[in-house]
């Protein structure tokens, strides 16, 4: 049953331990969320009330919290050594880059940090390979973004992302690396083909590649998501540019399938791959970029280095991860979750519900625009925060992805307590949500 909900009336207020951190963290904090979670095997708020965790810290912890076999395989590296690097390699890198080639079908693989590193480092390959192997002048190359997707917001990728402020406000901007056309600054909407098609036809000489999160999750249906990264995929072969896969946010087996990728046939593999978050299970930060050795031997030294980007911890935690995965078919669970939340959502109905849906265990539901006040994600996600469940709004969606190895009984609370929310998302009068963001929001 969900956690009865303190009122005053018909208002949810947030309780005074959470307000006192908020005061804190607006004061000496930049940026950042709205809730706080204290440590432990089950997530818990700083009231110390148990969560039932359904963002997976925005996709890094696949394993859920504390999994027993990474914080042993994390620990026992750490107490062997504490960190080597590109100055001297640990043994182990030589055979862990063998071994994860051969896994997901790639000639060689570059180590990074966080997923802003691998996006970036991956992008700047692609642009070597443009100028040294396609012969377009450096002045002239360029690599294509897709609206609406997220690749962290580091200067060097952030001007391929939505404008959020990066050229006004951070004077970041930069004409080779975007997600309009070119020709009429028009943004190349992810699920438009025609836009690409458009693009392509008259600029692809000078486009080295293009960069996208190829299940993006937002549509109604899997098989729009789908067949409009085959259809860029494809354009991609036409006219010798590279496909370049963020699998940050949606690899790691959340799909059911391992890469996302995937689901789009191996005659349609993109070139390069990049994978973070949960690649390590979120027990250490690690990415890694994967391609052919058409451009990664176009690496020099010192031209893609990250002092913790070969870290023996991130190893292990790596290796723990795939392991786990492995033994726990935690990949085929994906596509069970998926399942139940198909079957548990097939019969909500309700005036400001727009339509749910879901990639594997990536799960989301989106609002209405009718313009009434309650009917917001911010409020639906803190109403279901008060009743037990942490939620992650994102402007018309809600967006929500269980672990893999989630308990059933916890999967069904979880989505009983999302559709409790929904149902009396109309009956509060005020639902204390904290301060609010500043500046737009990106979904990550």
């Amino acid at each position: 049953m969900a956690r009865e909900i303190p009122r005053e009336g018909k208002v949810v207020r947030l309780s005074s331990k959470t307000k006192e951190l908020l005061e804190i963290d607006s004061k000496h904090s930049a940026g950042g969320f709205f809730h706080f979670l204290s440590s432990s095997r089950a997530a818990r708020d700083a009231d110390g009330r148990e969560i039932i965790d359904f963002i997976c810290m925005l996709s890094a912890t696949n394993l859920g919290q504390c999994h027993p076999k990474l914080l042993e395989a994390v620990t026992t590296s750490m107490q062997t050594i504490t960190l080597t690097n590109i100055a001297t390699k640990v043994g182990e890198w030589a055979e862990f880059t063998r071994d994860m080639c051969t896994r997901f079908g790639y000639d060689k693989m570059v180590g990074m940090v966080s997923g802003t590193e691998g996006a970036d480092a991956a992008v700047k390959f692609s642009r070597k390979w443009g100028i040294k192997m396609k012969g377009i002048p450096p002045r002239d190359v360029l690599v294509l973004g897709v609206s609406d997707n997220y690749h962290g917001v580091g200067s060097g990728i952030w001007p391929i992302m939505n404008d959020m402020g990066q050229s006004s406000d951070y004077g970041i901007s930069n004409e080779n690396l975007r997600n309009t056309n070119p020709k009429t600054g028009e943004l190349l909407k992810y699920g438009c083909l025609e836009d690409f098609e458009q693009a392509l036809a008259d600029l692809h000489g000078g486009v080295a590649a293009i960069i996208m999160e190829c299940i993006h999750g937002k549509s109604p249906s899997f098989e729009e998501d789908l067949n409009f990264a085959i259809g860029v995929r494809q354009l991609c072969k036409k006219y010798n540019i590279l496909f370049i896969a963020d699998e940050v946010r949606m690899g790691s087996g959340k799909t059911g399938k391992f890469l996302c990728s995937d689901w789009m046939g191996p005659e349609n593999k993109p070139d390069m791959v990049v994978m973070g978050k949960s690649i390590t299970g979120g027990a250490y930060p690690a990415s890694y970029i994967f391609g052919h050795d058409e451009v990664m031997n176009l690496v020099g030294g010192y031209e893609s280095v990250a002092t913790f980007g070969m870290a023996p911890a991130a190893i292990a935690a790596t290796r723990a991860t795939l392991n786990i995965m492995d033994e726990e078919k935690l990949v085929d669970r994906a596509t069970w979750i998926g399942q139940v939340w198909k079957k548990e959502t097939a019969d909500w109905n309700m005036p400001w519900l727009d339509y749910t849906t879901n990639r594997g265990a990536d799960l989301g539901l989106y609002l209405k625009r009718i313009g009434d006040p309650r009917h917001t994600t911010r409020r639906l996600s803190m109403l279901c925060l008060h009743k037990g469940i942490l939620t992650y709004p994102d402007g018309d969606r809600v967006r929500m992805g269980a672990a893999l190895n989630i308990p059933e009984a916890d999967l069904l609370r979880g989505i009983r307590i999302v559709h409790e929310a929904l149902l009396e998302l109309d009956s509060y009068d005020e639902i204390e949500t904290g301060p609010p963001m500043k500046g737009v929001v990106p979904d990550m």
